[in-house]
């Protein structure tokens, strides 16, 4: 297992001086959040190449492009499709192999058929481009998204069979949501692409609050060994949330790649 950073976790930074403090805090790897004020269509239709160098001249991988789709809303589908297009088909510019996208809103337990046809949709004319490229769609377990909860997960993998379809496994959202770790890491090991991994707690008013990776609902002992047990060998990005990435990114990156290493040291293999 490798570690990465989400960039998301340093929106507070610019997508240079970001890729400069992952490289300056010690991760080997970046997931690159394709949004503004990261690396946003502009930037991806006009100057990747810039971004690209940026990367490579610091050292880093990028473990993934990691896309904030919405394939649930009919009205725009068809751009939310040609803008996946282009990341998709930029990957080989990235030497990476995962694209990490969302499904879009709402949360399972709202969703209509509508919803899910429209994923459908969108799957059928994303994959024979992610094929052609030679990379994998890795779907995030994202709250109050179709994929929030296990069941949810399984059926998009359910409705795109072909293994070029799979999931960013995002533990604390699942746990959110109240999920038992062994059995998701179970029944998701064989389509595991890609995951995050961050930790918090659920308010008493249904919010989160986003704390350090080792303090929180999800218990990363347990989890790391059920990835060890089903020998995941991929990413695990940090993703820090919260005022304290905010006000303190790159220490509170820091913070926690620290933590992961602490994990990863007590596993036994």
């Amino acid at each position: 297992m490798k570690a990465s950073l989400f960039s998301q976790s340093l929106f507070a930074l610019t997508l240079m001086e970001a890729i400069d403090t992952t490289a300056k805090v010690g991760f080997p790897a970046i997931e690159l959040a394709c949004a503004k004020t990261h690396f946003d269509m502009e930037t991806a239709l006009h100057n990747p190449d810039r971004v690209a160098e940026r990367v490579r001249k610091v050292g880093l991988e990028v473990s993934a492009l990691s896309l904030f789709n919405n394939f649930t809303d009919e009205a725009r589908l068809d751009g939310q499709v040609e803008s996946a297009k282009v990341y998709i088909r930029l990957a080989p510019l990235f030497n990476t192999k995962i694209i990490k996208m969302t499904p879009g809103p709402p949360g399972s337990a709202e969703a209509a058929e509508d919803h899910w046809r429209c994923l459908g949709i969108a799957l059928e004319r994303l994959v024979p481009v992610a094929e052609e490229v030679g990379v994998q769609l890795a779907f995030e377990t994202h709250m109050r998204q179709l994929t929030d909860t296990l069941a949810g997960s399984k059926r998009l993998l359910e409705i795109a069979k072909t293994d070029v379809v799979g999931l960013t496994v995002d533990f604390s959202n699942l746990v959110f949501a109240g999920e038992d770790m062994r059995k998701s890491v179970s029944d998701l090991a064989g389509r595991m692409y890609n995951t995050h991994v961050k930790n918090g707690v659920v308010r008493g008013d249904g919010s989160w609050q986003f704390n350090a990776l080792d303090d929180g609902l999800t218990d990363y002992s347990e989890v790391f060994s059920l990835l060890r047990d089903v020998n995941y060998t991929g990413y695990l990005a940090i993703e820090c949330l919260g005022p304290d990435a905010s006000e303190r990114p790159a220490e509170t990156a820091k913070r926690d790649l620290d933590i992961l290493r602490r994990y990863l040291e007590r596993l036994v293999y």
